[in-house]
């Protein structure tokens, strides 16, 4: 009985898969091309700028629409457990934004011009870029709409997306005076607490590009802290979601 509703969220999603796509796809191709600025700075603006616009525009359009338009007694009318119609909504949101990156990483490997600049742009740092990236706007999508109040609409759902890149902002400013400016600067390894309280932070995920500092520890350890976060953030938006419904 989920199929009706996997083919509602893919017709309703459709079209925001394919805008995404190809306007980053355009970006990304037209900035190569003009050769305007180094293959780095275009990949940074693509996977960090291009990914959280596309989280925020996304995260607007997953839950919120259904009590806009009156769709929450059809969900609420089919035989399925709560948690797997968030599955599927959430799956199809996440895709809008997974979809257009990975063709823009695709772009990047097979069409750049070679320009050495961007850290020796080869296929494994534009990989790595590509997971940083990823892993940054499938957290800000994730906590945009999972965090958002329960009957909030889009535009309330894209408020909520931008107070938690401002709160994300402000904690890395503390979490850098406090963790990463002891290692640089006297060269101490912060605690396991202080590593904690620097990777529960999503941005962390941009630094994933490159080596991580020895002191820092591996990037395994931030995936983890990352995974806790994410699983956190998922089960309040399902919490929400169940009393909705």
């Amino acid at each position: 009985m989920i199929s009706p509703i996997l083919w509602k969220e893919w017709r309703e999603q459709r079209w925001k898969l394919a805008f995404g796509t190809l306007m980053l796809v355009f970006f990304t191709g037209s900035f190569l091309a003009a050769r305007v600025t180094s293959d780095r700075e275009v990949a940074v603006v693509i996977w960090v700028a291009g990914g959280l616009i596309l989280a925020l525009h996304s995260a607007m359009g997953v839950f919120a629409p259904e009590r806009a338009n009156g769709t929450m007694n059809f969900l609420a009318s089919k035989p399925v457990e709560p948690w797997k119609v968030f599955a599927c909504k959430w799956l199809f949101g996440w895709l809008n934004v997974a979809g257009p990156m990975l063709a823009c990483t695709l772009v990047l490997i097979l069409f750049r011009p070679g320009d050495t600049t961007m850290m020796g742009l080869g296929a494994q740092r534009v990989i790595r870029g590509a997971i940083g990236g990823l892993g940054l706007a499938t957290m800000f999508y994730t906590m945009t709409c999972c965090l958002a109040p329960r009957r909030a609409g889009e535009a309330a759902v894209g408020l909520v997306g931008l107070l938690v890149f401002v709160a994300l902002m402000l904690h890395m400013v503390v979490a850098g005076s406090m963790v990463m400016e002891p290692v640089y600067r006297d060269n101490v390894e912060p605690s396991l607490l202080g590593k904690v309280l620097l990777f529960v932070n999503p941005l962390t995920w941009i630094a994933f590009v490159k080596p991580f500092h020895p002191k820092f520890g591996s990037p395994i350890m931030m995936i983890l802290v990352q995974i806790v976060l994410f699983v956190l953030v998922v089960w309040i938006g399902l919490r929400k979601w169940q009393r909705s419904v």
